[in-house]
């Protein structure tokens, strides 16, 4: 199937400074290969860039392009992140010689669908899941910022449909209506609307399900399954890591990250509510929710910039 590269001078002007991994765990990604190997393994577990700690792009192209083997295989177990590095990210997989197979260990949710296209072969693990929807965004400012904000969405919507529907084959109004629908696959729905070529069984009854990334951003999507939700036992309000990575990460004051926070939960409770007595979309497509991602980020970032 096609890989189409796109010009992102545009979405780079966004990249955030790089913290160099040290070990595999959330929001870092490991590159496994010797000079004797032709086949190289890469982990992409946790969060996509941005201001939080998550895999960043520049780092993660360094490492892509330092690779001269046959084969390699990216391990993707994802919520999503910030729309421009995870494109960056699968235009760094798109273009690398290496015939590209994607593993979805757990999920690839958001911008984390779009680096999954970048395969060559997409592989889904029974019991993993896929999901798309349309970007999110926070702004402040007058009427014309918050068209302008709007009009950028636009963009960024578009251009991950494009993506889509280059290696899915689907026609562009399914993946639109999808998108927008904030849609989640399963992994043989996944493989029948063309996110993925290959389900591979679960090993046995006790191993059905994948294990699904940990993520703060989880509950702030729209139709996220239950049984991907954090238990509040285990970990509190996904609300307040968001706090704190607001905090630490984007060094708002700690009254400016309660609104922001209070805001995006206010936002993601309200389409819930709404969408109770609603019946379930068909199957559909991702980036919606990049959308969410891209809507904490570009929120973010946009808060930030103000602040500076």
């Amino acid at each position: 199937m096609p890989k189409p590269l796109l010009d992102t001078a545009l979405l780079m002007a966004g990249r955030a400074m790089n913290r160099a991994p040290v070990a595999l765990g959330p929001g870092h990604v490991r590159v496994a290969a010797t000079e004797a190997d032709t086949t190289a393994d890469v982990y992409v577990y946790g969060d996509i860039g941005g201001w939080w700690d998550g895999i960043q792009a520049e780092e993660f192209a360094k490492e892509i392009d330092a690779l001269s083997v046959d084969t390699i295989n990216v391990r993707l177990n994802s919520p999503g992140g910030v729309v421009f590095d995870g494109v960056a990210i699968y235009q760094a997989l798109a273009r690398h010689k290496a015939n590209i197979v994607i593993h979805i260990d757990g999920i690839a949710a958001s911008i984390a669908s779009v680096i999954a296209m970048a395969g060559d072969e997409i592989r889904i693990a029974e019991g993993a899941h896929v999901m798309i929807h349309k970007p999110w965004s926070f702004a402040i400012g007058d009427a014309e910022v918050m068209r302008k904000e709007a009009d950028i969405l636009d963009q960024l919507e578009s251009g991950i449909v494009d993506i889509y529907a280059a290696r899915t084959g689907q026609e562009r109004k399914a993946l639109v209506d999808w998108v927008a629908a904030e849609t989640w696959f399963g992994a043989q729905a996944a493989k029948d609307a063309g996110f993925a070529d290959t389900v591979v069984p679960a090993k046995g009854k006790k191993d059905a399900k994948a294990a699904h990334a940990r993520s703060a951003m989880l509950p702030l999507f729209q139709r996220t399954p239950k049984d991907l939700m954090p238990n509040a036992a285990e970990g509190g309000p996904a609300i307040r890591e968001f706090e704190r990575l607001l905090r630490d990460g984007e060094g708002f004051s700690n009254a400016q990250a309660k609104r922001v926070a209070a805001m995006a939960r206010a936002f993601s409770a309200g389409h819930r509510d709404d969408d109770q007595h609603q019946p379930p979309p068909a199957p559909r497509d991702e980036d919606g929710q990049a959308a969410a991602v891209a809507a904490l980020t570009r929120a973010a970032n946009t808060l930030r910039t103000l602040s500076h």
